[in-house]
């Protein structure tokens, strides 16, 4: 009887707060009610969902985790009012967004774009977390010249724009990659630099061309993947940082967990080992000095979205585990005296890394953000409402179109493929042909779901393509793979090898057509509804596909 009441009563509340909101706010989201709190409270913000098909990757192999907003368009203002309303409601008040810039070409732009649109965006700060994921060469004063002007002209000078001792903030992924490219392009001119005197040299500039546009200079944060020693950390303050952070620390977990052989494997693990090990790390960063730190609370890992059978999984998350992680994360914050903490991330959904509310948890991990840091209103916390409540949305992303076609020339478009993730990076047409750079060796680069079509009617596949790589030894294959509407090509979350057709490539640079034998395959059957393409088995190849298709 006693649980019936509670529900009843919890019912009646929400019922109240939802007409309410509905009442203030008609046919939009309701206006945010931010709660305090005494620490500055961040999250890493991964915009990586800018078309369907990056849904499509988890609505395949894991679709009990669905976003509340759903499959949604990233970036529809209204979806932003959404997150920025739950945050703030939440104690976040900073989003440090993934951005991406290689050269100046630009990609996932799609979340800022639509955050400048946002009825509430003056509710919540944001910062550029700059994902260097960038192949060697890509760095030079030219270009680090280029990208704090674009970061001045576009974001440092909006309220909205995150600063530190009233400096922008910008954190930077992989600074190394800066480091050893201002080394070579300095001896190109005769000189030698020792190593951090590149880093060194590209944020001095940066910090020079902030402060002649009127800035007292850039606050820069290295996301750390060094081990905390002093001397790891007295590098970076000397080349220029003001603080660190991390990532994501649960892959650690595994190798500081006591009992770890009880909880799992490396690659599969309970997230309790990240439960009990995490303040390990926070005092082992905190015992090194010498730089302040940015404490991270991991939300998780499981990148089968992404890896399949290669993917590492954290088993076992709960909100209750992920609670006493912000409890221990407030304890050792007072007895420091931190006042910052980030969200180590809140919607890597394709890496399993999440706590944005979902069909899985609802808003359980943000309402424990919220009860261990925030301090509760005397009117009570703000409603959780969803947009079904209200009778908005959808705002999902239309479904996708599998092109009827067996023939793609790249003269305008990519043509329905889209990038894989951990292959490659953007893929975009230039000069007639579709570009890509590639990032892993061992995962394939391309792929998209066609109209289905009947596979005794061609018997090859021909690609005319270039690929450059400065390290390739000779190994290299390019190799084609094909789902049908019989055998799928991920099943069980277990990618199909059988379903290939592999060839030696050459990374000279110069174009060259390659024919894949099809018919002789005893898979090569029924009818084709997915291809999967690796230009090269190589990470850090440029390749330019002028054209493929399939031949009788």
């Amino acid at each position: 009887m006693t649980s019936k009441l509670v529900s009843l009563c919890t019912f009646l509340s929400l019922a109240a707060a939802t007409a309410f909101a509905a009442e203030q706010n008609p046919g939009y989201v309701p206006k945010p009610v931010p709660v305090q709190s005494d620490l500055e409270i961040a999250a890493f913000y991964y915009p990586g969902t800018d078309q369907m098909a990056e849904w499509d990757m988890v609505e395949t192999t894991l679709p009990n985790i669905k976003p509340l907003l759903g499959w949604y368009d990233e970036g529809n203002p209204e979806v932003i009012d959404w997150q920025i309303k739950w945050a703030v409601e939440h104690g976040i008040g900073t989003f440090f967004v993934d951005w991406y810039w290689d050269r100046g070409a630009r990609r996932l732009e799609h979340w800022v774009q639509g955050f400048y649109r946002a009825k509430y965006r003056s509710y919540l700060k944001w910062a550029v977390m700059w994902a260097n994921h960038d192949a060697p060469g890509s760095h030079s004063a030219d270009d680090i010249v280029s990208v704090t002007k674009f970061w001045i002209d576009h974001y440092f000078s909006t309220p909205e724009y995150y600063r530190i001792d009233d400096k922008p903030v910008v954190l930077i992924w992989e600074s190394e990659k800066l480091d050893s490219d201002f080394i070579l392009e300095a001896a190109a001119k005769g000189e030698t630099l020792a190593k951090g005197e590149g880093a060194k040299r590209a944020l001095s500039l940066s910090n020079q061309i902030a402060r002649d546009a009127g800035f007292q200079g850039i606050y820069f944060i290295e996301m750390f993947k060094r081990p905390y020693t002093k001397e790891n950390l007295q590098a970076s303050k000397d080349q220029g940082f003001r603080e660190t952070t991390t990532y994501n620390y649960s892959h650690q977990a595994w190798w500081r967990c006591k009992d770890k052989d009880a909880k799992g494997t490396r690659n599969r693990f309970s997230y309790q080992c990240v439960e009990e090990t995490v303040a390990e790390s926070w005092k082992e960063q905190a015992d090194a000095g010498v730089l302040p730190f940015i404490p991270i609370l991991p939300t998780g890992w499981n990148d089968q979205p992404r890896s399949f059978q290669k993917a590492t999984v954290i088993y076992g998350r709960t909100p209750e585990l992920f609670r006493s992680i912000c409890e221990q994360a407030r304890d050792f914050c007072r007895q420091h005296g931190i006042k910052r903490i980030v969200l180590a991330p809140i919607n890597e959904w394709q890496e399993g890394s999440y706590i944005e509310p979902n069909e899985e948890y609802g808003f359980a991990m943000y309402d424990a953000v919220r009860d261990v840091f925030c301090k509760k209103p005397e009117q009570g916390w703000p409603a959780n409402v969803t947009p079904k409540q209200l009778g908005l949305g959808p705002y999902d992303y239309p479904p996708m179109v599998h092109p009827a076609r067996t023939e793609w020339n790249f003269d305008a478009s990519t043509e329905g493929w889209y990038r894989q993730p951990y292959g490659a990076g953007v893929l975009r047409v230039r000069d007639g042909c579709l570009h890509l750079d590639t990032t892993r060796d061992d995962r394939t680069k391309m792929r998209i779901k066609v109209a289905p079509f009947p596979a005794s009617e061609y018997g090859s596949f021909v690609v005319r393509m270039r690929v450059r790589s400065a390290d390739a030894d000779g190994t290299e294959t390019t190799k084609l793979y094909w789902g049908t509407d019989q055998n799928a090509l991920v099943q069980n979350l277990v990618l199909q090898e059988d379903k290939t057709a592999a060839l030696p490539v050459k990374a000279d640079g110069a174009f060259h057509e390659y024919v894949f034998s099809l018919s002789d395959s005893a898979t090569w059957k029924d009818r084709i509804v997915e291809l999967w393409f690796d230009p090269i088995s190589r990470k850090n190849a440029a390749v330019d596909i002028d054209w493929m298709k399939f031949s009788k």
